[in-house]
């Protein structure tokens, strides 16, 4: 094995991370959420890890390019939803992130289909992936005693979709500047 494939190898853990973490959390409710909790972390460390030795390497791949926001967005999807099911978070914040990966959905597709390139991670959409794990590993460990508390749950939930929503405003907003100058989709 190449080094090189390493962190293709961790996103492809993290994708069944994911469902080992629906797996512990449905059927181990509520006994079983504080192994999810370590799960969902373990998976959120494996995603830094990943793009470190990527970026740091220069192990970067086409595959790699799919993989590791497949993984991400899986995990975040699957999180939620279980959270969601058990009345644990709103369900708008379902709908609004799963708005926001379908807009990031159809722009990396344009991407493609204009560039040929596959589009990489900038920091506000770092930023917003950090936010997310925090809020939803709160949610995890104290989501019972925070939910009591709406306004509480709603700041959270609001700063994750603000942030969210606000990285694919810039998103859109790099591509067109990107577009105007007639460099690549990533620069």
């Amino acid at each position: 094995m190449k080094a090189k494939y390493i962190p293709n190898i961790l996103s492809v853990i993290r994708i069944i991370l994911s469902f080992a973490f629906a797996a512990v959390f449905v059927w181990w409710y509520p006994d079983g959420v504080l192994w999810a909790a370590v799960i969902f972390v373990v998976a959120g460390l494996s995603d830094v890890v990943d793009g470190i030795l990527a970026r740091r390497f220069g192990w970067i791949t086409d595959a790699g390019k799919l993989l590791d926001p497949i993984a991400d967005k899986l995990m975040q999807c699957v999180s939620l939803i279980c959270l969601v099911a058990r009345e644990i978070l709103p369900i708008w914040i379902l709908i609004v992130v799963l708005i926001k990966e379908i807009l990031m959905g159809c722009g990396a597709i344009v991407l493609f289909k204009k560039s040929h390139e596959i589009g990489v991670a900038k920091n506000y959409g770092k930023a917003y992936t950090v936010l997310f794990y925090a809020v939803v590993f709160l949610f995890l460990c104290f989501g019972n005693i925070i939910k009591e508390n709406i306004i509480a749950t709603f700041v959270l939930c609001a700063a994750m979709a603000a942030l969210g929503l606000g990285a694919v405003v810039l998103y859109y907003i790099s591509y067109l500047k990107n577009k105007m100058t007639g460099k690549g989709g990533d620069n």
